[in-house]
């Protein structure tokens, strides 16, 4: 199992995990954007499997931190953190629909809710996606690209 530090968060996949087509991403805002870090307003555009256009922005910490106390002790699951919530609260638009960040328990679910299954598997291949990125990076031993 290899644990990497991603845009959004800590991840931890275990060999032979989902292996899917890949999705399309682009990215909105090319300022400073790299394979290990991210501009505060950068923002990657996935499209599903159903063909909806998700706008992902990664989560400040601050915010994280809002969440986890949001959740109490529940956060310390961190599968069902990581899996589900960090990725639902991540995205901020959907087909053009703008969406706030999630406040509430209530919020969170209806961002889960409304990613659905194809959008947490859109969400997942372009995590592994950069995780490989990483992993030739480190290979290599050379600094990571802009896109």
């Amino acid at each position: 199992m290899a644990t990497r530090l991603t845009r959004f968060h800590w991840v931890n996949i275990l060999p032979g995990d989902i292996k899917m087509a890949k999705p399309q991403a682009h990215l909105e805002n090319q300022a400073a954007s790299s394979v290990m870090g991210t501009a505060a307003d950068e923002v990657v555009v996935l499209t599903d499997i159903l063909g909806r256009k998700l706008k992902i922005k990664p989560l400040d910490i601050l915010y994280e931190s809002q969440l986890t106390r949001m959740f109490g002790t529940e956060a310390a699951n961190l599968p069902y953190m990581m899996g589900f919530v960090y990725p639902a609260a991540s995205v901020c638009e959907i087909d053009g629909m703008a969406y706030p960040r999630p406040t509430s328990q209530q919020e969170v679910d209806e961002a889960i809710q409304r990613l659905g299954r194809e959008g947490f598997a859109a969400f997942l291949q372009h995590m592994q996606s950069e995780m490989e990125k990483l992993k030739q990076v480190a290979e290599s031993g050379a600094e990571p690209k802009p896109e």
